[in-house]
């Protein structure tokens, strides 16, 4: 197995890996890390040669470990990946409370440590739930979506392709937030947000919209 990335968000992965005594797995990363412990657990790759051998030695498969950011870096990743022939794979810790009812997880979605997913959740491709997030029963979450730290969906609400929920924010029950949304940190959104909306505040208002 592939970690693709090795800064902060790899640091938390990294966590649950030794307590699940992961073996066969590495990191990748083409800049110097600021976390250089995760070395001293598990060897690091830089190049594309080296992500070759492994999945053609080890494991074919990859975990995508990297944030959204402007220029789509997420997608991008995962595309060189899979060009090298590998298999973008899901993980779902197993140290969050997911219930088993209802819910389902597009390929490549990373769900990390501490979160609670309430029955009848269903979540799209290659999306980032982050630690302490809190998604109600019913929510529908779009591919390639990202949600903070402690983000709070109450339930039934749905959230769009492409859209970033930053940490703290809370979103009232049954909203629907659009496509390529951006949401700032520790706002409450108690309005339906149009696509391509970047929303502020209590309550949320929007500021401008994405080009």
């Amino acid at each position: 197995m592939i970690i693709v990335g090795a800064g902060g968000l790899a640091t938390q992965l990294m966590e649950d890996l030794i307590e699940l005594k992961w073996e066969n797995t590495v990191f990748w990363t083409e800049v110097e890390t600021r976390y250089p412990f995760i070395a001293d657990h598990f060897p690091i790759i830089s190049t594309d040669q080296e992500v070759l051998e492994h999945f053609k030695n080890v494991s074919p498969e990859f975990i995508l470990c990297v944030g959204k950011d402007k220029s789509d870096g997420r997608i991008k990743l995962a595309d060189r990946f899979r060009a090298l022939g590998g298999i973008h794979v899901s993980y779902i810790s197993p140290f969050s409370k997911i219930s088993p009812y209802g819910t389902s997880f597009g390929a490549g979605t990373m769900v990390l440590n501490m979160v609670n997913i309430e029955p009848g959740v269903k979540v799209g491709l290659a999306c980032l739930i982050n630690k302490t997030a809190n998604i109600g029963h019913g929510c529908i979450i779009g591919d390639h979506c990202e949600l903070g730290p402690a983000v709070i969906l109450t339930g039934e609400v749905e959230v769009g392709d492409n859209s970033f929920i930053g940490t703290g924010a809370i979103i009232h029950p049954k909203i629907k937030i659009g496509r390529n949304v951006s949401v700032s940190a520790g706002a409450v959104v108690t309005k339906h947000i149009a696509d391509n909306a970047v929303v502020f505040g209590v309550p949320a208002q929007v500021k401008y919209f994405k080009k």
